[in-house]
């Protein structure tokens, strides 16, 4: 009876051991594949590496802030209310000195540079540069951490090239003035180009053309809701267009959903120089963004923790988006 019990334990514990380790292997084997399709779509020519923005001293594409002065003819039906106390700017992709430009544009506040890219980029010799994918996608699917990690790894290659050679988008996709740098001086991660320039630095990465995942709001709210009052924050992506509409609106949400309408907070980041994200559309990514930012605004019209209960916690409770 006892041997018959020993035994027992012992075929227990090899089937456990087993699915532990096979457990192991298919968690190692995805992370592997994911890994795998991205050196494969590099080395298929699926990921370019370009020139986001030339190193000049002017501020980046669709620079924007909350306290631009707005057309009265155009805000007579909109409700403005809380919108000029923000602290907060948006634009596109930066170079050294475009975002030396925005910290001179703003003054003498602490300012956090919030950087929604998921796709890896980063400055050589102060340029904007970029790895661009399929929809500027090439990052999609792959872990936070993961990206800031590959990133780091290509931008360390960079700098050890003698020759580094960019390629080309469709006019108006990438600077295509400079086809090739030798010996580059510096190359930096955003991280260290903001931190230079005496910034905060946080990432946020998020799918282009897309809605942010959970993990990524979350990490947006806890980093953000209990800020000294005079922080300016400069939310930027690529574009300036989508991502960054989508945290500024957020942003204003987290302030002026109690008492203002979601359609008012919308329509004011569109006069100020947003994106007009409510705009009919037959692209369903387009349409759960809007869905999202509605979600996320009951969200916020809902909060009474002063945003301890995360975004997470309230969408479990409240139902999918």
């Amino acid at each position: 009876m006892k041997r018959n019990k020993v035994a027992y334990i012992i075929v227990a514990l090899v089937i456990i051991g087993g699915a532990t380790i096979m457990y192991s292997i298919n968690q190692h084997y995805k992370s592997s594949k994911i890994a795998i399709e991205k050196t494969n779509s590099v080395q298929a020519n699926k990921v370019k590496l370009v020139i986001d923005t030339d190193n000049k001293d002017v501020l980046p594409k669709n620079f924007r802030t909350t306290k631009d002065k707005i057309n009265d003819e155009k805000s007579k039906d909109i409700n403005l209310t809380g919108l000029s106390d923000l602290n907060i700017s948006g634009s596109g992709a930066l170079s050294e000195k475009s975002l030396a430009m925005v910290k001179e544009k703003i003054g003498d506040k602490s300012i956090i540079d919030i950087d929604l890219r998921q796709e890896d980029h980063g400055f050589i010799n102060g340029m904007g540069i970029s790895w661009f994918g399929k929809n500027n996608q090439a990052n999609k699917g792959i872990g936070r951490e993961q990206i800031i990690l590959d990133e780091k790894s290509n931008l360390d290659k960079i700098s050890k090239d003698k020759h580094v050679k960019f390629d080309e988008l469709q006019k108006g996709k990438s600077v295509n003035t400079v086809k090739s740098i030798d010996n580059p001086e510096s190359v930096e991660t955003e991280e260290e180009l903001a931190k230079g320039l005496g910034m905060s630095y946080l990432r946020i990465t998020v799918t282009d053309h897309e809605k942010p995942l959970d993990d990524q709001v979350d990490l947006f709210i806890e980093s953000i809701k209990n800020l000294p009052k005079d922080t300016w924050i400069h939310f930027h992506c690529r574009g300036g267009a989508g991502r960054t509409t989508t945290f500024m609106s957020m942003y204003d949400m987290m302030h002026n959903a109690k008492n203002v309408s979601f359609e008012d907070i919308m329509n004011r980041q569109k006069l100020i120089g947003g994106s007009d994200l409510l705009k009919e559309t037959n692209k369903d990514e387009d349409k759960s963004r809007v869905e999202f930012l509605n979600m996320f605004y009951k969200y916020c019209k809902d909060d009474q923790d002063g945003y301890e209960t995360s975004w997470s916690q309230w969408i479990k409770n409240n139902g999918k988006q």
